[in-house]
């Protein structure tokens, strides 16, 4: 809020002068029929008519100044929500649903605009109107005003209590937006595993679940939110209807003029109106709050570790490239890398094999950053990861995760993610390295084709070459390749054989396989089972030495 108090007091400004105009009006139109019926000439017609035009211009600027100040608010509230939550730590991602996330960015941030836009100021004017109207009203006539501030406290009370209700049921109805967001999101990102096993059916049942838990969260807010105007309507009809009589009955015995009974009721429905606007304010503040409270959920949370040594990331002057020393990792409490020591050095390329399970993936997150370990040390490029900087650091490192996803948008910007200020012509060199130059030779849009939703558009091979595309843009002087070959055929798979020969020279590479026929002239493979490295050589020495790796050699024909 604080980057909006210029606006936000122009906007309470605006909001004064108003008011000062809006209380105006009752006392000049006493002014008006009280002159009137002396018969006299009456320029108080004219000063009405100034008045009111006043402030209707004044309101005007007030919602404009006041509608631009939440729209830069939330935009603010957006991008540091988005700023926390791209900086998560990477276990954050797998513990919480997507569609989570993408709830508190969307419906969750409407919910917190509101109580600027149409909650912060409204209440704040009424407060001054309430105050205003109170004091002239008290001046005018005490007796009516005792009456008609039993009624509004009656209903002020009443809906100070629903609104508390509206906030728990508000909390309720938010989290269940966000679990059916969830639910569905994950309906679509599997569609075509859902209609290929002929589970249609079933997951619309699934996510039709959340969907009527979030209508039975809707509805029972507005049970809740039908009560507010039946109770304000009496309260104020109740207090209209006793000033109407015990006004006219005053009139009658010449204690107040005509003007002045005509005046209190002027003020008594300048009265009530920011009564029923402070209501309806506080009810969309407590909405609003229940959605901040659940911002501030992530805003609270812990980044990603940031800050440490930026001092020559990226160069050694070791002969290896990567050490890990007594390593221990564990998700949850599963082990998951128990006491790993290696040595990978520089320029060389290292191959990791084993068992699904055994840890191999989270060779290559420690390597990157993306977990800390447990115990034991993890130094890369002459650096212990957890005293570098790992923005700098990750500038000098390529990571190409299993499945190669895609960037929604065209082919040029999922390439100039890794370096912005690429040419035109280095995209076009390096798709060429892959065997993808075709992709935008045959599509008339050439680099601005646009890939759809995680590169829908494209195979899995070419989400893989795509991928080996950004290393090469790159240029990086460690490469982590996780499974770099899954979905390709033998005719990609070689291809992009001779790319990795031609990218990893002189840089040092390490490749998690299963398909072992990438990885056969490494110089070293290392050899995981159950977090733990069982034997560590090239393939000739592990086939004749390794049963394990024997085994898995064996079964790809490569023995």
């Amino acid at each position: 809020m604080r980057a909006h108090r210029t606006g936000l007091v122009v906007v309470g400004i605006l909001s004064v002068a108003a008011t000062v105009l809006g209380v105006a009006q009752p006392l000049m139109m006493q002014r008006m029929i009280d002159t009137a019926s002396r018969g006299a000439e009456n320029p108080w017609v004219w000063w009405l008519v100034g008045v009111t035009v006043g402030e209707g211009l004044l309101r005007g600027a007030q919602s404009f100044v006041l509608q631009r100040t939440g729209e830069s608010f939330i935009g603010g509230l957006r991008r540091s929500l988005i700023g926390r939550v791209l900086r998560l730590p990477m276990e954050a991602y797998s513990a919480t649903p997507k569609g989570e996330w993408i709830s508190r960015l969307g419906s969750d941030t409407g919910q917190v605009r509101t109580i600027v836009t149409s909650g912060l100021f409204e209440l704040v004017s009424s407060v001054l109107m309430f105050c205003a109207a109170v004091v002239l009203m008290v001046a005018l006539d005490p007796l009516l005003f005792a009456l008609t501030l039993a009624g509004v406290v009656l209903g002020g009370v009443c809906i100070t209590f629903m609104g508390a209700r509206m906030r728990r049921t508000s909390e309720v109805t938010q989290a269940e937006v966000a679990r059916m967001t969830s639910a569905a999101d994950r309906a679509l990102s599997s569609v075509v595993l859902i209609r290929s096993s002929v589970a249609t059916e079933e997951q619309i049942e699934h996510v039709s679940g959340f969907i009527r838990r979030a209508e039975e969260s809707g509805v029972k807010m507005a049970r809740i939110q039908a009560w507010v105007q039946p109770i304000m309507s009496l309260c104020i009809q109740g207090a209209f209807l006793v000033v109407l009589a015990v006004g006219g009955l005053r009139v009658s015995a010449g204690a107040m003029t005509v003007g002045e009974l005509m005046a209190f009721i002027m003020y008594l429905f300048l009265l009530v109106m920011p009564v029923t606007q402070a209501m309806t304010a506080y009810t969309q503040i407590q909405l609003g709050l229940a959605s901040y409270g659940r911002i501030c959920q992530v805003l609270e949370t812990p980044t990603e570790r940031t800050g440490g040594s930026t001092d020559a990331v990226g160069s050694s002057g070791s002969d290896l490239a990567v050490v890990l020393e007594d390593v221990h990792f564990r998700y949850d409490d599963e082990p998951v890398l128990q006491g790993v020591s290696l040595a990978v050095p520089a320029g060389s390329r290292t191959a990791i094999v084993g068992s699904s399970g055994a840890g191999k993936s989270t060779l290559l997150s420690l390597l990157e950053g993306f977990v800390d370990p447990d115990s034991g040390t993890v130094r890369s490029m002459g650096h212990d990861l957890q005293r570098v900087d790992l923005e700098s650091y990750r500038r000098h490192v390529a990571y190409v995760e299993q499945g190669a996803p895609a960037l929604g948008g065209t082919v040029a910007a999922n390439l100039r993610v890794v370096r912005p200020d690429a040419t035109d012509e280095d995209l076009r060199r390096v798709l060429g390295s892959v065997g993808l130059d075709r992709l935008i030779t045959r599509q008339s849009a050439g680099l601005d084709l646009e890939l759809g939703d995680s590169g829908s558009v494209l195979s899995g091979g070419e989400r893989q070459r795509l991928a080996w595309a950004r290393v090469l843009l790159q240029d990086p002087q460690l490469l982590l390749f996780d499974e770099p070959t899954s979905s390709v055929d033998s005719t990609t798979e070689n291809l992009l054989g001779r790319a990795l020969d031609e990218v990893s020279r002189g840089r040092t590479t390490i490749i998690v396989a299963h398909r072992l026929s990438t990885v056969t002239t490494a110089d070293q493979i290392v050899v995981l089972e159950q977090g733990r490295i069982l034997d560590v050589g090239t393939h000739a020495e592990l086939v004749a030495r390794c049963e394990l790796y024997r085994e898995f050699a064996s079964h790809q024909l490569l023995v």
